[in-house]
């Protein structure tokens, strides 16, 4: 009998890989993505997904989205909703008796976390835990597909600009993240647990630039810059507040070190080991200059 998913936020980054891992992990699965604009997300439908209208403030719609799925993905992105928006999620996976919820948590959650996005995350996670249903919680690390962000001063100027200091960080590649994701979806397991997942190596962003350099065979400089000039700079282009003060606090925390770790989470999940940052580079990041 087929495995039924619902995946929520499956026309982003991070949702878009973990289709495309399960669609490469196991061909027996029926897939259902929550969508706001079904017009929007045809190449989904083209993979054979049935799409389902409604949205996280709309409680009956993700209720109906959830309705006779075995496993949901949970998924929202950083804004100041999100907490709200992921125990709708919960909800409507209680309301439908899904046996299995796997949820896209933030690094270091937590009630006292350095950002906002951290402790809005935290109080999802919390009201997971205590809703009864069989749950599995990640944490990721910071994104190395993040760094497609400094690709335009990267071709202009040979710079990339980031505010996170001398800060050493175990960033993750989303692909290993989604491969996680879907091993919990397709063959469950991993009940009731948190995982943080990482990349194999801790580096700095100057480690970066250098392994972006011997791949683009030029320099590439990284100039830090400090973390009120990340805020300055992401409001000078439009970007609303809560997502520019977002980035100053991860800048001040990364820049103490706060994501100096790695860990074998992603292996434990998957079987394979985490993709290295030139590993990442070699096989997805040098697309953006061709």
């Amino acid at each position: 009998m087929s495995k039924k998913i619902l995946i929520t936020g499956a026309t982003g980054s991070v949702g878009g890989l973990t289709i495309k891992s399960i669609l490469a992990k196991n061909k027996d699965v029926t897939l259902r993505a929550l969508v706001r604009n079904p017009d929007k997300a045809s190449g989904l439908k083209d993979l054979g997904i049935e799409l389902v209208q409604g949205d996280f403030e709309n409680q009956d719609s993700l209720n109906k989205a959830a309705e006779g799925m075995d496993a949901v993905f949970s998924l929202t992105i950083a804004n100041p909703d999100a907490d709200k928006q992921g125990i709708a999620i919960t909800a409507a996976a209680k309301h439908a008796g899904v046996k299995h919820l796997v949820r896209n948590s933030a690094i270091g959650a937590a009630a006292d976390a350095p950002t906002e996005n951290g402790k809005l995350h935290f109080a999802t996670d919390e009201d997971i835990k205590a809703s009864g249903l069989t749950y599995t919680i990640f944490r990721p690390h910071f994104f190395m597909q993040n760094l497609f962000y400094a690709v335009q001063t990267i071709k202009d100027q040979a710079n990339m600009y980031w505010g996170m200091g001398d800060g050493k960080l175990g960033l993750v590649d989303v692909r290993d993240i989604a491969d996680s994701y879907a091993e919990v979806l397709v063959n469950g397991g991993h009940e009731n647990k948190i995982y943080t997942p990482t990349g194999p190596e801790s580096i700095s962003f100057y480690d970066m630039a250098k392994v972006i350099s011997a791949g683009l065979g030029k320099p590439v400089t990284y100039v830090p810059v400090t973390p009120d000039a990340v805020y300055d700079s992401l409001k000078a282009m439009g970007v609303d507040d809560f997502s520019a003060r977002l980035m100053k606090q991860y800048s001040i925390a990364y820049g103490d070190n706060w994501g100096n770790f790695v860990n074998d989470d992603v292996q434990t999940v998957t079987g394979h080991k985490s993709r290295s940052f030139r590993q990442f580079f070699d096989e997805v990041m040098i697309n953006a200059f061709k």
